[in-house]
């Protein structure tokens, strides 16, 4: 059996995987496959329950395995496009499996991305993806305060695994901002001409909420509690909120290129200092006596 033409769709949950894996899918000559957990499952628990897999997982019977699978969905010569969030935590093992897979990065600003998060892991159960350390973030913080860390830990855990890997990273505001733009450079990459039914699905993407296209699996998690995507972060939180997260986010957000405005708010204040954060930490029990 020939060796499949793969490309992953990787990013943090609630990120655009879900919108870019369909406008991707779109294609006729894509075979969209849709988080196939069934797939990545088989292989186990990363570190401490997590989604967490490093090169080790990929054992010659793991890749065998998946590689046969991969290669099952091909059909008629296409392009093999997955998407799944828990993949961005599995990089490495990702490219031990597929040495010559396509990977794409889609990123977003980690605070629109922490208010997206809130329903998944804000309160008393963690349902998205799970780094390393989410049983510390479980019990030691709550609320937005965890969901930006997650983000912040994920996405950096994402960028040293990506660094010396050739790749292709996409802004979800640039996709919303121009979809037909974004899907030029996309299946460029991909080494795909441009399809009309592509171009036809990027009438879908768009940044205001009102009577909006939802990707598969997305209403669950959706809250309508913003009129825009882009920056809801500024509608969802409150001025001291919205602070703390831009100081605690500041470093990773200009890590992927994004401009923080130190004056971004109505009383003229910009990011708090690292050393003058309030974060929103679960209080300790003292010890118990004897």
């Amino acid at each position: 059996m020939s060796s499949p033409r793969v490309c992953f769709i990787v990013g943090c949950a609630r990120s655009g995987t879900s919108i870019l894996g369909e406008l991707i899918g779109a294609h006729p000559e894509v075979t969209y496959v849709w988080e196939a957990h069934w797939v990545w499952e088989q292989v186990g628990h990363g570190p401490n329950g997590s989604h967490r897999y490093t090169a080790g997982y990929a054992t010659p019977r793991v890749k065998n395995a998946i590689r046969d699978l991969f290669s099952r969905l091909q059909r008629n010569g296409r392009v093999v496009v997955e998407k799944c969030p828990r993949n961005v935590l599995r990089v490495p093992f990702l490219k031990a499996l597929f040495p010559e897979a396509k990977i794409i990065h889609i990123v977003r600003d980690g605070r629109d991305v922490a208010c997206s998060l809130m329903p998944g892991i804000g309160g008393e159960k963690w349902r998205h993806l799970k780094p390393v350390n989410w049983r510390n973030l479980m019990s030691d913080y709550t609320g937005i305060t965890r969901c930006a860390l997650a983000w912040k830990g994920i996405v950096e855990t994402a960028l040293a695994d990506l660094a010396g890997v050739l790749h292709l990273q996409i802004r979800y505001e640039d996709l919303v901002a121009a979809p037909h733009l974004a899907a030029q450079t996309i299946f460029e990459y991909l080494g795909l001409a441009l399809h009309p039914a592509v171009l036809g699905f990027c009438h879908n993407i768009r940044d205001r909420t009102a009577s909006s296209y939802h990707a598969r699996g997305q209403v669950k998690w959706y809250r309508d509690n913003h009129s825009k995507r882009v920056g809801r972060w500024r509608e969802n939180l409150g001025r001291e909120e919205q602070r703390l997260m831009t100081s605690l986010l500041a470093p990773t957000l200009r890590w992927l290129g994004y401009t923080v405005q130190p004056a971004a708010f109505a009383d003229g204040t910009g990011p708090l200092p690292i050393g003058e954060l309030n974060l929103d930490v679960k209080p300790t029990r003292a010890p118990s006596p004897g």
